[in-house]
């Protein structure tokens, strides 16, 4: 009997000690959730300066036309979102080989071809002037660039836009005939030099004629008035006929033609 109580007493120590040195599980139910590597990792899609990621920058365009067509689609027939005019900033949203996708100031945003805006900043303006003197008209910025018409002296035009970067001396502006280019600044002035004469020689009354042999705004004779093209008798025509014939007249024999009011304001 001894014995046998002696072999139950080991075998319930052993019995003990295998549960105690057995390891301890944890139930996955009850288990903490992984947190995801990606909340923690990085990003290399969004670089950062200081642990703040930075917005790119976008490129940015001037419309350099009159008035710039800008659609809702890439095709031509498309719907018209805005007409914006020469020196209004637009924001390049996409590109395509002729057209740009981009914003407008007012948050609209379309479709507009490349060769209707330039990189040059420009800043919209307004105003009439006149030309100094026979000045050549450029189609786009670069003075260098093909001439789309020669202005007469005194050919009063309106500014559209100037430039605010390089070439801060060329400015955009139409013609009286509707055309559009860019010319030096410097080219340019307020004073209207015909509007003057024809006030000093007639009283700026195109249709004068007070039966001394000379006609309308400049005092033409009909002799001067036909050597430059004109028909018929200088008053019978229009303001604008007289002054494009007394700027043919200039061109061709100075401001002598006018010997008094000439020299009165100071042109020669």
């Amino acid at each position: 009997m001894p014995l046998t109580r002696s072999r139950r007493l080991v075998a319930a120590l052993a019995a003990a000690t295998a549960v105690t040195l057995a390891p301890l599980t944890v139930a996955p139910a009850q288990a903490a959730p992984a947190a995801p590597a990606a909340a923690n990792a990085p990003s290399s899609a969004s670089p950062a300066v200081g642990g703040l990621a930075t917005a790119p920058q976008r490129a940015v365009r001037w419309v350099k036309v009159d008035r710039a067509r800008v659609t809702v689609k890439r095709d031509r027939s498309s719907r018209t979102v805005a007409r914006p005019g020469a020196g209004t900033r637009l924001v390049v949203l996409d590109r395509k080989p002729r057209l740009l996708e981009v914003r407008l100031p007012g948050g609209k945003v379309g479709w507009v071809g490349k060769r209707a805006v330039t990189s040059v900043p420009l800043q919209g303006t307004s105003g009439k002037r006149f030309t100094t003197g026979r000045v050549a008209v450029s189609q786009h910025v670069r003075p260098a660039s093909r001439s789309v018409e020669r202005a007469a002296l005194g050919t009063k035009v309106v500014k559209l836009a100037r430039t605010t970067g390089r070439d801060v001396d060329r400015v955009k502006v139409r013609l009286p005939n509707g055309k559009s280019g860019w010319v030096s600044e410097k080219k340019l002035r307020k004073r209207d030099v015909w509007g003057q004469l024809a006030q000093c020689e007639s009283g700026g009354r195109p249709h004068i004629a007070t039966g001394n042999g000379y006609y309308g705004m400049y005092q033409f004779t009909a002799r001067t008035w036909r050597s430059v093209g004109g028909k018929g008798l200088p008053h019978r025509n229009s303001a604008k006929e007289q002054t494009e014939r007394a700027q043919i007249l200039q061109a061709r024999a100075g401001w002598g033609q006018w010997p008094h009011c000439s020299r009165k304001l100071g042109l020669r």
